[in-house]
C-alpha cells in the first residue's frame, strides 16, 4: 500500500435495487452481461475478486462500504479494466479499510471512451451524486450528448444485432 494521500471517501447513498438501475440505465446499449451482483473486496477475497474483474475492460462499477454505502461511482475503460482501477484505489490505505464489495455493469469494451465517460457521468446524474460525495466530480454532459455518445458505434466495429445475446438482459428487474 501506498503512502495515503485521500481523506476517506464521503458515504453515499445505500445502494439498492433502484440505484443499481440507474447505473445499468446510464450504459444505454452498450451494457453487456448479466444484472449486477456484488464482488467481495474484504482482505481474504480481493485477489480472486480482482482476477476476476480482470476480464471486464469497460464499465461502470460502484463500490459500496461494509453498510452497503455508496463510496466510489467509477469507470473503467481497457488499460487494465475493472481489475486495475480497483486495485490503484485499493493502494490508499482510506479506501482500502472501508472499501467491502463492488458492484460492476459491464460495458462493450469497444466502446467509445467518450461514451464510457459520459455514461459514468449521465449515472452521476441519475444517482443525484454531484456535490453528496466531497470532492468527487463525474464528467458533465447533456443528456442529448449522452444519448448521442452511447448509442454511436466504435469505428470499425458495429454492435451485434439486437445488442447481445437473448440471455444478456433478460435478467434486469423492472
Amino acid at each position: 500500500m501506498s503512502v495515503d494521500c485521500c481523506a476517506e471517501p464521503v458515504a453515499g447513498p445505500a445502494v439498492d435495487a433502484r440505484v443499481l438501475r440507474h447505473a445499468w440505465t446510464a450504459l444505454g446499449p452498450l451494457v453487456r452481461g448479466n444484472w449486477p451482483v456484488p464482488y467481495s473486496l474484504e482482505p481474504g477475497r480481493r485477489e480472486e475478486t480482482l482476477a476476476v474483474l480482470d476480464e471486464v475492460l469497460a464499465g461502470l462499477y460502484l463500490v459500496v462500504d461494509a453498510d452497503g454505502r455508496l463510496r466510489w461511482l467509477g469507470k473503467a475503460h481497457r488499460d487494465g479494466g475493472v481489475g486495475a482501477r480497483l486495485r490503484n484505489h485499493l493502494g490508499h490505505q482510506e479506501r482500502a479499510r472501508i472499501f467491502a464489495r463492488v458492484f460492476v455493469m459491464a460495458a462493450d469494451p469497444f466502446s467509445p471512451p467518450r461514451a464510457i465517460e459520459a455514461a459514468e457521468g449521465r449515472a452521476a446524474d441519475l444517482l443525484g451524486l454531484r456535490g453528496r460525495m466531497g470532492t468527487r466530480r463525474w464528467p458533465t454532459v447533456t443528456e442529448a450528448q449522452w444519448l448521442a455518445l452511447v448509442t454511436s458505434r466504435a469505428a470499425g466495429r458495429p454492435f451485434p444485432a439486437g445488442g447481445g445475446s437473448a440471455g444478456e438482459r433478460s435478467a434486469v428487474p423492472s
